[in-house]
C-alpha cells in the first residue's frame, strides 16, 4: 500500500533571493572608446608625417631636374605609400 502525503519532497524556507545587481558592461565600451582614442592618435601622428614627406618631394624632384638623385627620395616615397596604406585601413570600418 503506498501512502501519499500532501508534502513535497522540495521544501522552499523564507522567500526567494532577489538576483544581483546587473553587471557593468560599461568596461568593454571604455576599452573600445580608449583604444577608438588611440587609433586617432596614431592616425594624427601618421598623417602629420605623411604630410611633411610629401612636403619634402617636391625639392627632391628639383634635385632631380638637376640630375641628382637625392639619396632617401626612394625611400621617402616607400614611407608614404605605408603610411597612407595604414591610414586607409583605419579610415575603413
Amino acid at each position: 500500500m503506498v501512502l501519499v502525503g500532501g508534502s513535497s519532497g522540495q521544501r522552499r524556507r523564507g522567500y526567494p533571493k532577489p538576483p544581483g545587481p546587473p553587471v557593468a558592461q560599461d568596461e568593454p565600451a571604455s576599452d573600445a572608446k580608449s583604444r577608438h582614442r588611440l587609433d586617432t592618435f596614431a592616425m594624427e601622428r601618421e598623417a602629420r608625417e605623411l604630410s611633411a614627406l610629401a612636403a619634402s618631394i617636391p625639392g627632391d624632384v628639383e634635385q632631380l631636374k638637376k640630375g641628382l638623385l637625392p639619396s632617401d627620395a626612394i625611400d621617402k616615397l616607400k614611407r608614404i605609400e605605408k603610411l597612407s596604406k595604414q591610414l586607409r585601413a583605419r579610415i575603413r570600418p
